[in-house]
């Protein structure tokens, strides 16, 4: 999850780098552009007390020996992005994105990588005559200007279902949310999240990095409004019963969603363990257009638990989805039988 702001870069901390002799064949301004990458890192990644910098930047400058451009540097960035243990972030470079991917097995849930190929959109129905569904999936537009449309079709999807009906609980299935961005989600939701902290970002060290609040249906940031979203229907009754579903592809604003619900009265999730995205993203420019992004904070939730790696469902199952037949879905199923005991 990427968060709101982009920090630019106007320090260095290879200044004794720099002054030795450039014995690696690497153009000045090509070393002086590498310098400011490494510094980003060193600065800003998540993992950068557990890497003995003088020793990275020696192996750097050797990996890019003989460099002239920027442009040879970029086999470089996925290297880095491993030696600070960061799968979650990238570097930008004329249109391309250069990041590390963490070895892990295989994801073999075929129901779900099928349906991620449609690209679906938001889906909202009954089932059994009393319970809202509500399926969010990723969403790619970071454009700040449409978070509040982008939330308010969410809201309005709930309203859709919760018009003149007393449901008795909700289903916000999280298995194709495969990231994106975080504020349209919660804000969108806000009327199931109901009002109130719902979680954050935390530096390294326990530092609050910025609160997700819900005010009156609205998202903020701390004290910062992110959206204005109109209530069209009478809100769900507070803590409402909600059964969240995941997979092993629900990830980044996935999870922040997932986390936002976690500790809530009345909810409880049922799935997969996530993906293991659970950690913000900062950018960071560099020059001639290009970026890096990384992971900087750990993401927590309401009661201040700090998620390092997956969430991990409060009723494991893993398979048996079926997306074409509900009936057929063993977590939509289990998550019934909770909502039919819940009150």
């Amino acid at each position: 999850m990427r968060k709101l702001f982009f920090v630019p870069l106007f320090l260095s901390l290879a200044t004794a780098a720099q002054a030795q002799h450039n014995s690696y064949g690497i153009t000045d301004s090509v070393k002086t552009y590498l310098d400011k990458s490494l510094d980003v890192f060193q600065t800003y990644a998540l993992h950068r007390a557990e890497v003995d910098w003088p020793r990275l930047r020696e192996t750097a400058y050797a990996k890019a020996a003989g460099a002239t451009t920027y442009e040879a540097l970029t086999p470089l960035y996925p290297f880095l992005f491993e030696q600070v243990q960061d799968h979650h972030g990238w570097y930008s470079f004329r249109g391309k994105k250069y990041g590390w991917s963490k070895p892990t097995p295989p994801y073999a849930n075929a129901a779900v990588l099928d349906e991620l190929k449609k690209k679906p959109g938001v889906r909202v129905r009954i089932l059994n005559k009393n319970v809202g569904y509500l399926l969010i999936p990723g969403n790619s537009d970071f454009g700040m200007s449409n978070v509040t449309a982008n939330a308010q079709a969410i809201r309005d999807s709930i309203c859709r279902v919760q018009q003149g009906r007393r449901l008795k609980g909700w289903i916000v299935d999280l298995r194709l949310n495969d990231g994106g961005n975080m504020y349209p989600m919660l804000a969108g939701l806000g009327s199931l999240l109901g009002d109130g902290l719902l979680g954050g970002f935390v530096e390294p060290r326990g530092e609050s990095s910025g609160q997700w609040i819900i005010r009156k249906g609205d998202m903020y940031v701390d004290t910062n409004r992110v959206t204005r979203v109109l209530d069209r229907c009478p809100s769900p009754k507070k803590n409402v019963p909600v059964a969240v579903l995941l997979s092993g592809r629900t990830a980044s604003a996935g999870e922040v969603v997932a986390i936002s619900f976690a500790g809530r009265p009345n909810a409880r999730s049922f799935g997969e363990p996530s993906a293991g995205y659970t950690t913000a993203n900062d950018g960071h420019k560099l020059p001639g257009g290009a970026g890096l992004t990384l992971a900087g904070t750990y993401e927590v939730d309401r009661n201040s638990r700090a998620y390092i790696d997956k969430v991990l469902p409060d009723v494991e199952i893993i398979g048996g989805d079926n997306f074409t037949t509900f009936a057929d879905d063993q977590k939509i199923r289990a998550a019934l039988r909770w909502l039919k005991k819940a009150r």
